[in-house]
């Protein structure tokens, strides 16, 4: 025989499933950044367009990392702590996993550190799933949950948990934490989020926008062709001089606070100078590249993303622009028989794609663009020799002048 349950009972059932728990208690324990969604839209929209959201899915990672797990699936650990780093707080049977999983470095993640040992063995963070921290004070132990200000939050040691690692053969793979330690920012108190958090200390001359609202979590980079203008200027100067024709170019890390290109050697600057006759002729091109080359330690330099990771043991190149670093760049052409009346100039970003086609391909990201036109390169030093005599004469003059008077 089946009770009747009373209806006290029923209202207090009732109560348990539907009523909703106070923030606090769900707080205590890590969420999907769905749940973040309802409160932070304009962040959670800005951060699902970010490389943290689709760290563990963008086919740029899962197709190299899909390749180490079959051949090497113990060295996948590493990948995941920052790829996927949430699996490493969860149990092994936690259903949540799968939902983090394709969060990739989810809001949970970054807002429950406590502390980082950045140069540690990982796991390098140390968290606390029951406060949620962030870097305005303003905002410390208000709101529907937990929170508390974090100094940490806006210092380049949070970044180097994941952005700064060596393998086991002592290579640093990515350096771009130790870069910005050597750069002057460093002293001057400029740290990563300066650049890749600007709406928070109002950097508008960083990304040109003209309005301050919610923390644009896009934390946009190198893939960013507004940025990269910004960043990396050029001048250039086409110079006829004898049976020499030069293109000069001056390229300036202007506003990057690490090496240009960072992260992992998969990535350039290409410049490129192309001469140009009258009529549109190409009359011949030249080109040098800004980038770092590792090798397998006889001198072969690694291309894969996966086999640079696990397997690099030199650094075979390294001519990446340093912070606010100008270096000029000749490129050197023979005066033909059809006088050159221009030439085009162009740097180029360049990332290449996860595939496996026999060469590697890669995506463009044009930075600046310019074209010049010719320059007499003797008159300029005709008018150098014309200075230098005129001060050698009035120098001489001076000197008559002494002597007259000594004279008298």
């Amino acid at each position: 025989m089946v009770r009747r349950i009373s209806p006290i009972a029923r209202a207090a059932l009732f109560a348990l499933l539907f009523t909703p728990w106070p923030a606090p208690l769900l707080a205590q324990t890590y969420q999907s950044a769905a749940v973040c969604a309802t409160c932070h839209i304009e962040i959670h929209r800005t951060w699902q367009g970010s490389q943290h959201a689709t760290a563990f899915t963008d086919p740029a990672f899962r197709l190299p990392y899909d390749r180490l797990r079959r051949d090497n699936p113990r060295k996948t650990f590493t990948c995941e702590q920052c790829h996927n780093p949430m699996r490493f707080l969860l149990a092994q049977d936690d259903p949540r996993a799968a939902v983090f999983s394709r969060e990739g470095v989810t809001c949970d993640f970054c807002h429950s550190v406590s502390s980082v040992d950045a140069r540690g063995p990982f796991p390098r963070y140390r968290m606390k799933p029951g406060v949620r921290y962030g870097p305005r004070p303003e905002h410390s132990g208000k709101g529907p949950h937990v929170t508390k200000s974090s100094r940490l939050h806006i210092t380049s040691e949070f970044c180097a948990g994941c952005h700064e690692f060596r393998n086991e053969h002592g290579v640093a793979i990515l350096s771009t934490t130790s870069e910005w330690e050597k750069s002057f920012y460093r002293g001057t108190g400029v740290h990563c989020q300066f650049c890749h958090l600007p709406e928070l200390f109002d950097a508008r001359f960083i990304d040109g926008k003209k309005k301050k609202g919610p923390i644009d979590h896009a934390m946009v980079g190198g893939r960013s062709r507004e940025r990269l203008a910004r960043a990396i200027p050029i001048r250039t100067r086409l110079v006829l001089a004898g049976k020499e024709v030069r293109v000069v170019v001056s390229v300036k890390n202007e506003l990057v606070g690490h090496a240009t290109p960072t992260g992992i050697p998969t990535h350039r600057l290409r410049l490129a100078a192309t001469l140009f006759d009258a009529a549109g002729n190409a009359l011949g091109r030249r080109e040098e590249t800004f980038e770092r080359v590792v090798g397998d330690g006889t001198g072969k330099a690694l291309t894969r993303p996966e086999e640079i990771f696990v397997s690099a043991r030199e650094v075979l190149k390294d001519t990446r622009l340093q912070p606010k670093e100008t270096r000029e760049v000749r490129f050197s052409f023979p005066a033909g028989k059809e006088a050159p009346a221009t030439a085009s100039v162009a740097l180029t970003y360049e990332i290449p794609t996860p595939d496996t086609a026999p060469t590697l391909r890669y995506i463009e990201i044009p930075v600046a663009n310019q074209v010049v036109t010719a320059e007499a390169g003797w008159a300029r030093g005709k008018a150098v020799v014309f200075a230098a005599a005129a001060i050698l004469a009035f120098l001489a003059w001076l000197l008559f002048r002494k002597a007259a008077k000594n004279r008298a």
